[in-house]
């Protein structure tokens, strides 16, 4: 029973001893002749001056404390920032026994108002890195990097009202991360490190907590790093895991698992460095994700010193002409694999099985191959953007579309309808250039073509306000008195030289009542058409009714036509796109719409599909420039022209 008793005045005289000690040792330590050795093995190491302007003391605790004030790190003579960091205050925290031989060992390092401008010069060369100091080529587990791992060991890390800035390049934005609190705390046994970070990256906010590897395992880069964080970014909460290995200047993070909201992203993710251009390399898969729930991404400012986009006239477009920056594809080269389940974009719009692969390198993006489920259907196709040149980007798209819904299609043009049926098939095949969605449809050199299969159209309202109303009922005047229309077939193909389709007989359609072909040009550089739709009625079908023509001429800019009667106008019209003129005065168009309401010739969309392959209309004996063909309809002239108020 004398033991114990004995044994804890031991343990107090020891513990007096201690802290005698350690006070007597720092009463006898100037803490500024410290300075002169750290600076300069500062200087050796990066190249840099580091100078602590207001001085060094040290405060006495439990945890006696080096505090420095006013701390400088100069900058690289390129730097375009003054300094590379300024600390307004710098505490040490100092461990007491080791101070009895004089020897220190921190047990936290608090930095206060940090102030740290990250950059390069844009050709490879950082500030952070002495001008002499040749790139690492040292394997990850190299001994350099265990030696340090043996010699230092870091305590708690506490940084408080601290801003980083990261400038890629002196003409570069600055990329801004702003730290209110960051707490980094070791665990037991070097078993890893406890992070609470509080701050900002960018204007977006951002609160993070969870455990990464220990600072041993960071520096010696023996093995995957460990990494398992969570927080709230832009008010969604977020969470990741993954295991970081680093070899050189390459960082890979393998068995990544990402959340964020209601998404959740796995795979591999890799990043190297060692380029003129960082190169980032993946492979990851989703479930589900959706775009809504992805922060508001920063919109890329432009960069001081480069040219501005030519002006553009004042005039408002459909397809917009707003400018379209890709600039950073000639910032970061790719090598990437994306798979989605179901994808919902920021509209609602829902795309299921997405997948593609692209690679990206020096401003040249190619996607050899995408599919994606969308409009009841599947997308498939290729895409390549040529940004090397910073004066315009070309574009080349293919997109075959298979078994897609008519009534998907007419919703997302502006036009829904209720349709039963309509599965359609499409093939888009262009090259365009330019810097806007309005110059790629001014160039654009290639062909289109939509097919449409049977379907039943609900016939609702007409709206006079709308154009394609309008036009719908003066070629289809059965739609304002059936309850719905049949479609048989529909065929929309075009082909298209520098903005500008020229179409012969290959659009048109076809309804258990009636069939439509037309002609004409669309000029995609000043968003003009000139059309002219010639609707047949099927043999046997009466008409009983007026407002019917079987001429109908739509011209004028695309956001506002005219839709009427031409007779002469139309006439040009043929002409222009090379249709033949038959005899009679019948167009090709009005020859092969009449056989074909006889029965005798081949329809309007088999002529739509297979233009001069298609079996030629022949003109019956009786039928010679005597008799010339009559429209249908001249006798309700009057009638069509009121309906279009002429």
């Amino acid at each position: 029973m004398k033991t114990l008793p004995r044994i804890a005045i031991g343990i107090a005289i020891f513990v007096v001893a201690v802290v005698v000690g350690a006070i007597v040792a720092i009463k006898t330590i100037d803490p500024n002749t410290l300075i002169a050795p750290v600076q300069a093995q500062v200087k050796a190491a990066t190249g840099r001056d580091l100078a602590v302007r207001g001085g060094a003391h040290i405060a006495l605790s439990l945890h006696p404390r080096i505090v420095l004030t006013d701390v400088v790190l100069s900058n690289a003579p390129w730097g375009t920032a003054k300094e590379l960091a300024r600390i307004e205050r710098l505490e040490l925290a100092a461990a007491l026994v080791p101070l009895l031989s004089r020897r220190f060992e921190l047990e936290e390092i608090v930095l206060v108002k940090p102030v740290v401008a990250l950059e390069t010069d844009g050709k490879g060369q950082k500030n952070w890195q002495s001008a002499s100091a040749a790139p690492s080529t040292a394997p990850s587990g190299s001994s350099s990097g265990t030696s340090l791992a043996a010699v230092v060991a870091v305590g708690n890390v506490t940084i408080a009202d601290g801003l980083f800035t990261y400038q890629d390049g002196p003409k570069a934005v600055p990329s801004r991360v702003t730290v209110n609190t960051l707490a980094l705390r070791p665990r037991a046994l070097r078993s890893g490190v406890d992070v609470d970070f509080k701050g900002a990256v960018g204007d977006v906010p951002l609160t993070v907590e969870g455990t990464v590897g220990s600072f041993e395992a960071l520096l010696a880069r023996t093995a995957p790093y460990p990494v398992d964080l969570k927080g709230q970014v832009a008010g969604q909460a977020f969470a990741i895991a993954t295991r970081v290995k680093a070899e050189s200047s390459r960082y890979a993070f393998e068995d990544l698992k990402l959340a964020l909201g209601p998404n959740a992203i796995e795979g591999t993710f890799a990043a190297d460095m060692s380029g003129t251009r960082p190169k980032v390399v993946f492979d990851l898969q989703a479930k589900a994700l959706a775009m809504r729930a992805l922060p508001v991404p920063v919109p890329v400012p432009a960069i001081p010193g480069q040219a501005p986009p030519p002006a553009k006239a004042a005039r408002a477009y459909m397809i917009p002409d707003t400018p379209v920056s890709f600039v950073p594809l000639r910032w970061v080269d790719a090598d990437g694999k994306l798979a989605i389940g179901e994808l919902t974009l920021a509209g609602g719009q829902a795309l299921r099985d997405v997948a593609l692969a692209f690679t990206n390198a020096d401003g040249r993006f190619d996607m050899p191959r995408f599919s994606l489920g969308a409009f009841g259907g599947t997308l498939r196709g290729s895409a390549r953007i040529d940004a090397s040149r910073a004066d315009a980007a070309a574009l080349n798209v293919r997109v075959d579309g298979s078994g897609l819904s008519l009534g998907a299609l007419l919703t997302a043009a502006g036009h829904p309808r209720e349709v039963r049926g309509g599965s359609t098939d499409l093939t888009v095949d262009l090259a365009m250039r330019g810097s806007s969605p309005h110059d790629w449809a001014s160039t654009a050199t290639g062909n289109v073509r939509v097919v449409s299969g049977k379907a039943t159209l609900v016939n609702s309202k007409i709206d006079p306000a709308f154009v394609i109303d309008r036009l719908n009922e003066a070629i289809n005047p059965f739609r304002t008195r059936d309850p719905s229309t049949e479609l048989l077939c529909a065929v929309v193909r075009f082909p298209i030289a520098n903005g500008i389709a020229r179409v012969d007989r290959s659009i048109a359609a076809e309804t258990d009542k009636l069939g439509v072909s037309a002609s004409g040009t669309l000029d995609f550089r000043n968003e003009t058409l000139d059309f002219q739709f010639n609707p047949k009625v099927r043999k046997g079908i009466s008409i009983d009714f007026a407002g019917f023509s079987d001429l109908v001429r739509v011209s004028g800019p695309f956001a506002s036509p005219h839709v009427g009667i031409d007779p002469a106008g139309s006439a040009k019209l043929i002409a222009s796109v090379g249709a033949a003129i038959g005899t009679g005065g019948l167009s090709a168009v009005a020859q092969s719409l009449l056989s074909w309401a006889d029965g005798s010739g081949p329809g309007p969309c088999k002529i739509a599909l297979e233009g001069a392959s298609a079996p030629a209309a022949t003109q019956g004996a009786g039928n010679n420039n005597a008799n010339p063909a009559v429209p249908i309809a001249n006798e309700v002239g009057k009638a069509l022209g009121k309906l279009f108020g002429r």
